[in-house]
């Protein structure tokens, strides 16, 4: 990344989260970022450049991702939701910043959802990238077809990125565990319970998460709204200064955000 960065970690048990922060920058707005099934904080490099000049920039690796330890075992949504609640409270609202908006891409989304529905204060706002998992395709094969379709449209860059991520760092095994708790998940369920603002984004090439599907999601959300960027699925690659708006319209969001 090419701004200054610094690790933090917060345990809990077997699992570790892997913060990789960008410094505040005296305006007390964070951002922490949640990456997808078998992806890493590497994903948003791009968009890390954008966002660092306005907020410290939290982009995490969820236990057993990028740099964070494997496990051993399969951890649950449920689990890397817990985990990032604590993370926030030591590292973010605990160093004396707002609570954060939080960014979630593909499974990320999920994670972010929980957070708001489970964890109420402990973000102010969520933005929701690509969201998992469209109804129409909550199987195993239908996931990973559509995700094959898109990398026909991705930077080769963010795919080799993620093909290392996948093989190398969190291996086969893990991630389809993982990707098992991805189509099992019903985000429509959860975003009910949320009172934060919550922006649903979609690239506008993107067959991950269809445009009825994210409108669908915005609309169940009680303070939700829909916002198109351009690219696919990976659209914090394709179009990391739309999305980085995107940010700065949740802080904008919040009473304390506006300031």
């Amino acid at each position: 990344m090419p701004h200054p960065t610094r690790t933090l970690h917060t345990r809990a048990g077997d699992l570790t989260v892997v913060g990789h922060v960008t410094p505040p920058v005296g305006s007390g707005r964070a951002v922490v970022l949640l990456h997808g099934v078998g992806s890493s904080a590497r994903a948003f490099r791009r968009l890390v450049d954008r966002l660092a000049p306005h907020a410290a920039v939290h982009a995490l690796d969820l236990p057993g991702f990028g740099d964070a330890p494997h496990p051993g075992r399969d951890v649950t949504l449920a689990e890397h939701t817990d985990l990032v609640a604590r993370y926030v409270a030591e590292h973010v609202t605990g160093a004396g910043l707002e609570p954060p908006v939080v960014l979630g891409h593909s499974m990320g989304t999920q994670v972010a959802g929980q957070l708001l529905a489970d964890h109420p204060g402990a973000a102010a706002g969520a933005v929701l990238l690509g969201p998992t998992a469209d109804p129409r395709a909550r199987s195993i094969p239908r996931q990973a077809a559509r995700l094959a379709l898109d990398a026909l449209g991705e930077r080769p860059r963010a795919m080799a990125v993620l093909l290392v991520d996948v093989v190398v760092r969190c291996g086969p095994p893990y991630y389809l565990a993982q990707l098992r708790h991805v189509v099992r998940h019903r985000l429509e369920d959860v975003l009910p319970r949320t009172d934060a603002p919550v922006l649903v984004v979609r690239g506008r090439h993107d067959p991950v998460a269809p445009q009825a599907w994210a409108a669908r999601l915005a609309s169940l959300a009680p303070r939700g709204a829909l916002r198109t960027v351009r690219g696919g699925h990976h659209a914090m690659d394709a179009d990391p200064q739309g999305l980085a708006d995107v940010v700065r319209e949740a802080w904008a969001a919040t009473p304390r955000g506006a300031r």
